[in-house]
């Protein structure tokens, strides 16, 4: 399996919203993403839906520096 089936895998959640965002922004945004954001995003997927959701909904703010310029662009998708 390819690194792109595996991080698509990943993106399946357990809610019907948070597939929907991930999903997207991957087939959408990750290939214009560079190498250290591709990576801050396999990371981020390694995060709990209600910590992801939270960020996107601007509830709190992510641990790591990495994530804020990916949960900007997530709050944007989300936002449509």
């Amino acid at each position: 399996m390819n690194e792109l089936a595996r991080l698509r895998w990943r993106c399946r959640r357990g809610t019907r919203e948070m597939d929907l965002l991930l999903e997207s922004f991957l087939e959408e945004c990750y290939g214009h993403l560079t190498g250290d954001q591709q990576t801050a995003f396999a990371c981020l997927l390694d995060e709990t839906d209600a910590d992801i959701l939270d960020w996107v909904k601007g509830n709190k703010q992510p641990g790591d520096p990495a994530y804020q310029g990916l949960i900007e662009t997530l709050q944007t998708r989300m936002k449509r």
